[in-house]
């Protein structure tokens, strides 16, 4: 009998138990197409793959409760971090926080370090890795979409603030910042809707380094939301790739863009090569100026909204002179990081300049 009772007691404790736990879980189905289980209220997360930077926007950096090494680090590959604006917003707080390992693209997470900080999840953006840190570590591991090299759809970036709105309990704020950008979008096509179309071509684009100028991006997103021709796009693919330098040169653009990230790259390979540059339209137009990178570890949105106010004001400067790019740029940048970091990347990155190709190198004005 005692027996007996002891076993009721033990099943009904089980019981309670398990409903308790299915009370405070939540099955989620990630953008991926994973099922998990997770917490209802997510106090504890680790964002790896640059995924920080979106935990940034939405205002939940106090959730952060572990990050990669490459978050602490001033330099990365020679480049200097304030080419992730989101970076200098949350720089004296890296600092005091564990690293879970090295961190970068596809790179995993040091196993025992991640499970030390305890996480109520992991934000990865390759089903594969999320499979693996979850097998090994048993924590909820889950999958968001990103802007990639690989072609671009701002749609995505919008839908994963949303989900990750409703999943960190920021759901305000994941709309205030896909309503601005469609707002942004909205006015940058309204702008130059019954424009012609100049031919443009941007190089030195960055992507997981530093390029010269034959590298250069197809369906560069502002140069799709400002009516313009971007001369590369007549190339059947997507995103980041590398174009000979006489195909430039039969393209002839109108105005060319230089990502400030390959600068250095492109004034090195000028000096080689001071003909080529001769030979082209928009060098000896004067028609010639840099843009900040917008891939520094993954997709900085700020950089690429605030691009594309540069761009659309350079050339089309009557359509766009209620504009302060400067401004503009800082509005943003408040929009996204509620923080004007424009200063600080201007210390480092010469963006929003004229280039002017001289006999000895390359000035900028």
């Amino acid at each position: 009998m005692i027996k007996n009772a002891f076993v009721v007691v033990l099943l009904v404790s089980f019981l309670l138990f398990t409903h308790a736990f299915a009370e405070g879980q939540l099955v989620i189905t990630d953008m991926a197409g994973r099922q998990l289980k997770v917490p209802k209220k997510i106090e504890r997360i680790v964002a790896l793959h640059a995924s920080l930077r979106y935990v940034t926007y939405l205002q939940a950096f106090d959730k952060v409760v572990g990050v990669e090494g490459v978050e602490k680090q001033r330099v990365t590959k020679g480049n200097q971090a304030e080419g992730k604006p989101y970076w200098l917003t949350i720089a004296d707080k890296v600092e005091k926080i564990p690293a879970v390992g090295e961190g970068g693209p596809g790179k995993l997470p040091d196993f025992e370090r991640l499970i030390s900080v305890k996480p109520d999840i992991v934000l990865v953006f390759e089903p594969e890795l999320a499979e693996a840190i979850q097998r090994k570590t048993g924590i909820p591991t889950i999958v968001i979409s990103y802007a990639g090299t690989q072609g671009f759809k701002m749609e995505e970036i919008q839908r994963t603030f949303s989900f990750m709105g409703k999943l960190l309990g920021k759901e305000e704020r994941a709309k205030e910042l896909n309503d601005y950008i469609d707002r942004l979008i909205a006015d940058l096509q309204k702008r130059t809707a019954s424009s012609n179309r100049p031919s443009v071509y941007i190089g030195a684009i960055s992507a997981r380094g530093s390029h010269g100028i034959t590298s250069t991006e197809s369906k560069y997103p502002p140069l799709q939301w400002l009516n313009v021709n971007n001369v590369v796009d007549e190339i059947n693919r997507e995103g980041h790739i590398f174009v000979d330098r006489e195909k430039l040169l039969v393209w002839n653009p109108d105005f060319m863009f230089i990502d400030t990230g390959g600068l250095p790259l492109v004034e090195e390979d000028y000096l080689k090569h001071k003909d080529f540059y001769r030979q082209l339209k928009a060098v000896k137009g004067g028609n010639v100026f840099t843009v900040f990178s917008y891939n520094f570890y993954r997709t900085n949105l700020e950089i690429l909204m605030a691009n594309s106010y540069f761009i659309g004001k350079t050339i089309y400067p009557k359509e766009f002179q209620d504009i302060v790019v400067e401004e503009k740029a800082r509005e943003i940048f408040k929009m996204f990081l509620c923080r004007d970091v424009l200063d600080s990347i201007k210390e480092v990155y010469k963006g929003y300049a004229k280039v002017r190709f001289t006999e000895s190198g390359i000035s900028l004005h």
